[in-house]
């Protein structure tokens, strides 16, 4: 076990000095790697050859800095060295597990900052808690990481490192970013106010740099002898050139670090605080006012492994963090004032149980802050369980730490937040504006009507698991809460282009505590009044989703009430590269086990398939390449799923209808077609009837090209939406389309919407069909007394711009938002 004072020195050891490369030339040099590399002698040797011509011009490109843009985010991180207890940071003081395993080291209720009736703030952290009071902390709840390491050095490599890939850590997350700025940025973007440059900061081409907290670097002494040296070192830089390459580039070197030396002095000219945390906190402020152009300060602050009398040490340790803050805050200029956010970081957090010497052990969930003008405050995540743990177990984290370092840089650094973090994480919506003051819960393009660059045509892919929250396929491993919007990159991975507009998944919600619903959206936009799937408990619930692509290319996925586990396919994309159109043709029904229709007599067993033959049937061309099919299982004997995948091809592990035992489902595929013109549906278990009907085709050189907007209602009877108020008996509901919700008013030839069926009185179908047209001998919905039942729909729109619900029985409310549509 460590002590306390070992904590530092382990940190330590998380450093590296990258060898230096030339082969780039001068100007792909950091000025501290240009540096490092005259200190090893290597620079003559490079520079005897070609890379002579130029070197003053390219020296002054590398070393020179910039001033911070004003769209540009600033970042403090504070790295809250030996493990912060979470517990007593973020006290759960409601939950009587917490008082009855801590014992005396627990913080007391009535000394408790309390946020709201579970949770709330140590004591002597009041000057956070104002700020959280005012919206501006982000209190970030049971962050850890799995199969955790309760070694300082390996849990801090973790947290330095930040990548979902594991392994080595050779660069740190702040480093990884760094070598992604350009060039003229990158050298003067980061800095810790410490001696040595630690992982985190440590890039494959960058580094940040480090600015000494007791000021005694060269240039920033003001004793007469230290002047005398200073000015003849600047008199030699500046002398005057012409006497070879190789004495020029020492002078410029020279010259740019002098000048460094006089932009950092004035961080010491006036008196700075006693305490080291917040002495550097008043540094980092002082570094920001003086705009050299860092974007990321990193702030070291040890001594946290609270082994004994935690309840006094922790609490000083904690009143100084709460100091610093509050002196960085005072320091800091105005103008940068929306510019900046502070995140706390710690590599683990300590044992709920306390240990014979009034302190904690190393531990695993704890809490982080998030704290600025523009940062959406709250509580984010939850705590962890207490109940049930025994004196030497540890916490389950609840979020992972990558999660709140991917949302900060894709919220406040400029995005990139899966590059930095080498995978997918759940985004959490820290910010409420970016550093520009543009909300980032706003639009970021018009509703209605999208750019013809978002016309796109459709290209089909094998089906690919991409999220499933009950086993942490795609990063998350918790289901959805209530009120929680999660976004999920998606355009640039899993084989979809960069530049894709929309994507088609085949989304399934399981495991609901409660009735909800769930919205999938662009991500960066505002919440929609639509939904997607509504959930039941109990209930298997899929559905077909053609989701517009938002800021970095990612989705929101939002579920309104209880907890919902959350499951998606990918089945292609829409680009405008594609020129796979849509082939309108009128509804037909392909297979129909129940009564021999397509050839089939009898349910598909388990572990069977069938090969459906979709083209050149039904009007669907030869040619075509994907079908728009609406699949519904019936009379299932056991909880299974359907696969649709093309004929020929490898099954994937992939579902496209879920049922349970007795259920109608059904539910729209976009399937991509295989050998011979067929598409081939397999059940998992049990014996399932099936029905297929074929609404459309996408063939290559077809002109009818997609245009995907935000979900927008269009139609629903509970409060007069599109159609009179009303439950719907057995007949028709015209809805005019075309010029509404999106829609423009000529020029369309089909809506994407998802449809769904509310409450219906008694088993029943739903069929869409275009206005002015016989109702064809197909459904798009089959729906069962009392349930809600979502579907994607392919509209055709009549000549009058409308399409035209049937309900077959009973009587039923009726609902439908708009995806986008298809040009003529």
């Amino acid at each position: 076990m460590l002590s306390r004072d070992h904590t530092a020195d382990e940190a330590r050891r998380l450093l590296a000095a990258p060898s230096p490369d030339l082969s780039a030339g001068v100007g792909s040099l950091s000025r501290r790697r240009f540096l490092q590399a005259v200190g090893m002698g290597v620079a003559g040797g490079a520079l005897a050859g070609t890379m002579a011509d130029g070197v003053l011009s390219s020296a002054h490109e590398a070393f020179a800095s910039q001033p911070v843009a004003p769209t540009d985010g600033i970042l403090v991180t504070i790295m809250l060295y030996g493990g912060n207890d979470g517990l007593n940071t973020v006290v759960p003081y409601s939950d009587g597990n917490y008082y009855s395993q801590r014992g005396a080291v627990a913080i007391a209720p009535s000394d408790v900052l309390r946020i709201n009736n579970s949770v709330g703030l140590h004591p002597n952290l009041g000057f956070v808690k104002s700020l959280y009071d005012t919206g501006q902390v982000a209190v970030v709840q049971g962050v850890g990481y799995p199969n955790p390491d309760l070694s300082h050095f390996a849990s801090m490599g973790t947290w330095m490192n930040s990548s979902f890939v594991g392994g080595a850590t050779p660069t740190g997350w702040i480093g990884r970013w760094l070598d992604g700025l350009p060039v003229g940025t990158a050298d003067m973007a980061a800095a810790t106010i410490d001696t040595s440059v630690a992982l985190h900061l440590l890039g494959r081409q960058r580094r940040g740099f480090a600015v000494s907290p007791v000021g005694n670097s060269f240039g920033q002494l003001r004793d007469p002898q230290d002047l005398r040296m200073y000015d003849g070192f600047r008199t030699m830089a500046s002398a005057a050139s012409g006497h070879g390459a190789l004495h020029d580039m020492f002078a410029a070197t020279m010259q740019r670090q002098l000048t460094v030396a006089d932009q950092v002095a004035p961080v010491f000219n006036n008196a700075l605080p006693d305490h080291a945390f917040p002495r550097k906190m008043t540094m980092a402020a002082r570094l920001i006012n003086a705009d050299l152009g860092l974007r990321v300060v990193d702030i070291p602050f040890d001594s946290f492994d609270s082994h004994g009398k935690e309840l006094g040490d922790h609490g000083v340790l904690l009143a100084d963090l709460d100091a610093g803050i509050r002196a960085f805050m005072t320091e800091l200029d105005p103008r940068f004032r929306d510019q900046v956010t502070l995140m706390t970081m710690s590599e683990f957090g300590r044992t709920s149980y306390s240990n014979g010497s009034a302190g904690t052990d190393h531990g695993t969930a704890s809490s982080m802050f998030v704290i600025g003008s523009r940062v959406r405050g709250g509580l984010y995540g939850s705590q962890p369980i207490l109940a049930g743990l025994s004196r030497w177990d540890r916490m389950v984290h609840t979020l992972d730490f990558r999660a709140v370092i991917g949302s900060v840089v894709d919220g406040w650094l400029g995005g990139g937040g899966s590059t930095i973090v080498e995978g997918n994480f759940e985004a959490l919506n820290l910010f409420t504006a970016a550093p520009a003051g543009v909300p980032s819960d706003q639009p970021s393009v018009p509703a209605v009507v999208l750019p013809d660059s978002q016309a796109s045509g459709f290209e089909a892919l094998n089906p690919v698991r991409v999220i499933d929250t009950r086993d942490g396929t795609g990063g998350r491993s918790i289901p959805l809460r209530a009120q929680e919007s999660w976004a999920f990159p998606l355009a640039g991975h899993y084989g979809i282009p960069a530049n894709a507009v929309a994507v088609a998944l085949n989304v399934t919600t399981v495991n609901a505590t409660q009735d909800t619903f769930v919205t999938v959206y662009p991500h960066g936009e505002a919440r929609p009044v639509a939904s997607n799937l509504n959930p039941a408990p109990g209930a298997v619930t899929p559905n077909l989703v053609i989701a517009r692509v938002g800021l970095a290319g990612a989705i929101e996925i939002y579920n309104n009430t209880g907890t919902v586990n959350v499951i998606a396919d990918v089945v292609g994309y829409f680009t405008p590269d594609s020129d796979c159109g849509l082939c309108t043709i009128d509804p037909a029904r392909l297979v129909d086990t129940r009564d021999g229709t397509g050839g089939f007599t009898s349910p598909i067993e388990a572990g069977q398939w069938i090969d459906v033959q979709v083209t050149g049937i039904a009007g669907v061309p030869d040619n075509a390449q994907s079908v728009a099919l609406n699949i519904t299982a019936t009379q299932p004997t056991a909880a299974s799923y359907l696969t649709v995948w093309p004929t020929g091809d490898t099954m994937p592990l992939a579902s496209s209808v879920n049922m349970a035992p007795g259920q109608t489902i059904p539910n729209m595929v976009l399937a991509r077609v295989g050998t011979g013109g067929k598409v081939s549906i397999f059940n998992a278990a049990g014996s399932t009837h099936v029905v297929v009907d074929v609404f459309g085709a996408f063939c290559e050189g077809a002109t009818s090209r997609f245009v995907p907007v935000s979900p927008q209602r269009a139609l629903d009877t509970r409060s007069g939406v599109g159609a009179p108020q009303g439950r719907v008996s057995r007949g028709e509901v015209p809805v005019t389309l075309a010029g509404r919700s999106g829609v423009p008013a000529t020029g369309c030839s089909a809506v994407l919407m998802n449809v769904t069926a509310v409450l219906a009185s008694q088993g029943t179908f739903v069929t869409v069909f275009p206005s002015g047209r016989s109702r064809p001998a197909s459904s798009n919905l089959n729906v069962v007394s009392g349930q809600v039942v979502p579907n994607m729909v392919l509209a055709r729109l009549g000549d009058d711009g409308s399409s035209v619900l049937y309900n077959n029985s009973g009587t039923i409310d009726l609902v439908a938002d708009v995806m986008g549509y298809f040009t003529l």
